[in-house]
C-alpha cells in the first residue's frame, strides 16, 4: 500500500513525537529507521534496492573523494553512475525500449522477440537516484567532501519527507543539517504546520476533488466534445499543480518541524510571463538539477546561440524521458524545449533591435506585454499538459485538434462523471482561495506576512483551514501523481 495524505501526516506525527521525546544520545537514527519503515509501507522488498543504491554511491563517493589517481576516480564515478542508471533504466525504460525496437524491427520485416519485465516501478526511484547522483557528481568535482558515516549518508538518500517525490535535494545543503540533533522550535513548528495545512488543502480539497472528472474524460476522450476536453485539460493543469506543489509543501513543512530546511520547489508558476520564467518556478529542484549536472557540463550557452539551443533541447527531451517511458512524455519535453528555444531567439532579437549598441532595455515591460506573456505561457503549458496526461499520442492529437470545436456544456454530463453541483461550487470557491493566496505570495508577500502577525486573524484562518480539510477533503486513497515517476 501507499500512504495517502492523511496517513502520511499520521506517520509523520508519530515520528516527530519519537524524535523529540526519546532521550537518546543521538536521535537522528530515529529518522533513518522511520524513513525505511515509510518506504517499506509500499513494497517491503524494494527497500533492498534503495539500500543497494545507497551502498554503491557511498563506496563510490569514498573512492572518488580519497583517491589521488584520476583514473581510479573516473572509474568509481562511472561505476556509481552506471549502476544507478542501469537500475533506473531496467525498471523504468526496459519494456519501453524493447517494445520500440520490436516495432521498428517489424516495420522492416524482422520478427524480434524480447522478454518483458513484469514488475512494478519502484516508487520514488527517479527522485532518490538523481539525489544520490548529485552527491557523486559534487564529490567528483571537489565541491563536497565524501561522507564517511554510512548511516548519515543513508539518511540523506532516504529522508522520508521528500523520499518519494522530492524536492530533489543536494548533499551540500541537506547532509550538514542531518549531522546534528535538533531541538523543538515553536517558530519552526508554526511555520511547518502552515505549510502542511496549505499542502493538504491543495491536495485533498482541490486536486483529489477534480481528479475524477479528469480521469473520466481522458480515459475516453473520443466520447466528449471540445468544451469538455478543454475543461478537463484546464482541470488537469490545476490538479497536477495542486497535487505536486501540495506534496512539496507537506514535505517541506514536515522537514521544517524536524529542524531541516528543504529547498522551495514551486513559486506560483502559473503567474509566469514566459516559459523560461515558468521553468524557474515549476519543479525547481529538477530544473536546477538538469541545469547544473547536464546543461552546464554540455557547455551551457558558452558556445554561442546555436550550441545553447542544442543543449536546451537535449535537456528538455531528457526531462521528458525522466518523467516517463512513453512517447507522450518525450513530446511534452520536446515541446517545452522547442518553445524555450523560440523564446531565446526572440529575446536575442529583441535585445538587438530595441537596445542597439547600448545594451539597455525598457525598464518596465508594460501591462499589455505582461498580460500577453501570461496568456502565451499558459497556452503552451496547457498544450503540454495534454501530452503529459493523455494515454497515447492518438488521444493527445484528438484532444488538441478538438479544442476549438466548442459546444454546449450540459450539467448532466458533469453529474455523470461525478462532478455534481456541490463539487463544482466548492471547487470554484477553493480555486478562488488558491488564486488569492498564490497571488499574495507572488505579488504581495509583505502584505501577507503582515496579515500573519494578527493573532486573531491567524487563528481564525487556521481553524477554517482545519475544518475545510476535515469536512470537504477527500480521504479515500488517491496517490500523489509524481509517485509514479
Amino acid at each position: 500500500m501507499l500512504f495517502n495524505s492523511f496517513e502520511y501526516i499520521v506517520f509523520f506525527a508519530i515520528t516527530l513525537a519519537l524524535y523529540f521525546r526519546l532521550r537518546l544520545k543521538a536521535r537522528w537514527p530515529v529518522l533513518l529507521i522511520a524513513s525505511y519503515i515509510f518506504y517499506m509501507g509500499w513494497q517491503p522488498l524494494f527497500v533492498f534496492l534503495l539500500i543497494f543504491s545507497t551502498l554503491v554511491d557511498y563506496i563510490g563517493g569514498i573512492v572518488i573523494g580519497t583517491s589521488r589517481r584520476q583514473s581510479l576516480r573516473k572509474l568509481a564515478l562511472c561505476m556509481s553512475v552506471g549502476t544507478n542508471l542501469t537500475l533506473l533504466g531496467t525498471f523504468k525504460y526496459y519494456n519501453f525500449f524493447v517494445h520500440n525496437v520490436s516495432t521498428v524491427g517489424h516495420a522492416f520485416g524482422y520478427d524480434l522477440q524480447f522478454a518483458y519485465i513484469n514488475v512494478i516501478l519502484p516508487v520514488g526511484i527517479s527522485f532518490y537516484t538523481f539525489q544520490s547522483l548529485s552527491y557523486t557528481f559534487d564529490v567528483y568535482s571537489r565541491r563536497l567532501p565524501a561522507q564517511r558515516n554510512f548511516l548519515r549518508y543513508a539518511l540523506y538518500v532516504a529522508f522520508f519527507p521528500q523520499l518519494e517525490a522530492g524536492p530533489i535535494e543536494r548533499a551540500a545543503r541537506l547532509v550538514p543539517q542531518l549531522q546534528t540533533d535538533k531541538t523543538a522550535n515553536p517558530a519552526r513548528f508554526r511555520s511547518g504546520l502552515w505549510l502542511i495545512g496549505y499542502g493538504l488543502f491543495k491536495k485533498m480539497c482541490i486536486s483529489d476533488v477534480v481528479s475524477g472528472a479528469v480521469q473520466a474524460v481522458y480515459a475516453h476522450p473520443q466520447d466528449f466534445g471540445g468544451s469538455y476536453l478543454l475543461i478537463a485539460s484546464c482541470l488537469f493543469a490545476i490538479q497536477i499543480y495542486c497535487d505536486f506543489s501540495g506534496y512539496s509543501d507537506i514535505a517541506i513543512g514536515c522537514a521544517r518541524m524536524l529542524g531541516v530546511d528543504l529547498m522551495i520547489n514551486f513559486r506560483q508558476p502559473y503567474f509566469s510571463r514566459s516559459l523560461t520564467e515558468f521553468w524557474r518556478r515549476w519543479h525547481i529542484s529538477l530544473s536546477t538539477w538538469f541545469r547544473d549536472y547536464l546543461y552546464f557540463p554540455l557547455g551551457g550557452n558558452r558556445g554561442g546561440l546555436l550550441l545553447g539551443l542544442r543543449n536546451v533541447m537535449i535537456v528538455f527531451v531528457l526531462s521528458g524521458v525522466w518523467h516517463g517511458a512513453a512517447w507522450t512524455f518525450i513530446i511534452w519535453g520536446g515541446l517545452h524545449g522547442f518553445i524555450l528555444c523560440v523564446e531565446r531567439i526572440g529575446s536575442s532579437a529583441f535585445k538587438y533591435f530595441r537596445a542597439g549598441n547600448t545594451g539597455k532595455l525598457p525598464e518596465h515591460p508594460g501591462v499589455l506585454r505582461g498580460f500577453l506573456g501570461l496568456l502565451w505561457t499558459n497556452a503552451i503549458v496547457l498544450a503540454g499538459w495534454v501530452f503529459f496526461r493523455a494515454q497515447s499520442l492518438k488521444d493527445a492529437n484528438y484532444i488538441l485538434t478538438h479544442f476549438a470545436k466548442l459546444g454546449r456544456v450540459s450539467y448532466s454530463v458533469f453529474k455523470l462523471i461525478g462532478f455534481a453541483s456541490f463539487e463544482i461550487l466548492l471547487t470554484l470557491f477553493h480555486l478562488a482561495v488558491l488564486f488569492i493566496v498564490d497571488y499574495m505570495i507572488f505579488a504581495r508577500p509583505e502584505t501577507l506576512r503582515k496579515l500573519g502577525t494578527h493573532r486573531v486573524l491567524a487563528i481564525g484562518v487556521a481553524v477554517a483551514l482545519f475544518y475545510d480539510i476535515i469536512l470537504f477533503g477527500v480521504f479515500e486513497k488517491k496517490d500523489f501523481i509524481y509517485f509514479q515517476f
